[in-house]
């Protein structure tokens, strides 16, 4: 039995994914395969590449600056407020040139194809079943690379290339993917899905209202795609919590931790344990 985990997007509530990570790998709870949408993709990648254990504080998180605009330069329109070279620098100082091959266990970033509308899971593996007709293998690339492509919030990251493809988040068409394990093999399926009901409230910059728009997109997309794929969800953000507000990083991992340590003897029997 192949044990899938699915990581959703959703700015620096992806936090919370490393609690998520964390309770299973103190519980001996090692998933066969982990896709990751966008912030997904980060806890991912620093999971299959072996960073996982080093992150305990913002501080110390390899790509901590990803989530504060001050270290950006921003380039104005066309493409994207921010052009994304320091957060190239960034990944690659993290995750170095590790391809997705040789990250443990097997990882997927998902990103989509800004020219096409395609759904494309960068992966070295082939799924194991039909893929529809709007989801592609993108490949086996360096991790890094499929990380930026994944977390290209439109408007606000410049699209990223890969090959003959310009890419934009994953959360467009699939922000908690779910759908893509289960092509990639796996027969049990958890997804940590970051998303809580909004109640209004002030948005302070163009960062937050991108991130909104590209949430309710996403939360659209994902309700439907977690009832027919996903075998349990984990949502461990309760109330909202502003995307770029890094004084809540150690919340988040505390509420995927908790909400993880919640759900452990449901994991446990979906795992046959």
């Amino acid at each position: 039995m192949r044990f899938g985990l699915a990581l959703g997007g959703g700015g620096l509530k992806g936090a919370a994914h490393l609690g998520v990570l964390r309770v299973l790998e103190e519980n001996n709870i090692r998933p066969d395969i982990v896709v990751g949408t966008s912030a997904g993709s980060i806890a991912a990648a620093l999971y299959g590449a072996g960073l996982l254990p080093a992150v305990t504080a913002m501080g110390n998180l390899p790509l901590a600056n990803i989530f504060t605009f001050e270290n950006y330069r921003f380039t104005g329109l066309p493409l994207g407020l921010i052009n994304g070279g320091t957060v190239e620098i960034m990944l690659k100082r993290a995750l170095g040139n590790r391809l997705l091959s040789e990250l443990q266990p097997l990882t997927a970033a998902v990103a989509c194809d800004l020219n096409s509308g395609e759904t494309v899971v960068y992966t070295a593996v082939r799924p194991i079943k039909p893929l529809p007709s709007d989801i592609v293998i993108g490949g086996d690339v360096p991790a890094w690379q499929a990380v930026r492509a994944s977390i290209s919030i439109p408007g606000l990251f410049a699209p990223y290339k890969i090959g003959s493809r310009l890419l934009v988040d994953g959360g467009l068409t699939d922000n908690v993917p779910v759908d893509i394990a289960r092509y990639l093999g796996a027969d049990i399926v958890v997804a940590v899905d970051l998303d809580c009901d909004s109640p209004r409230r002030n948005f302070r910059h163009v960062g937050e209202v991108l991130l909104q728009c590209l949430e309710i997109i996403g939360r659209r997309n994902t309700s439907l795609t977690l009832r027919l794929y996903a075998d349990l969800v984990i949502k461990p953000i309760k109330k909202p919590v502003a995307s770029w507000d890094v004084g809540q990083f150690a919340n988040l991992i505390a509420a995927g931790v908790e909400e993880t340590r919640n759900n452990l003897p449901q994991i446990r029997r979906l795992l046959g344990q």
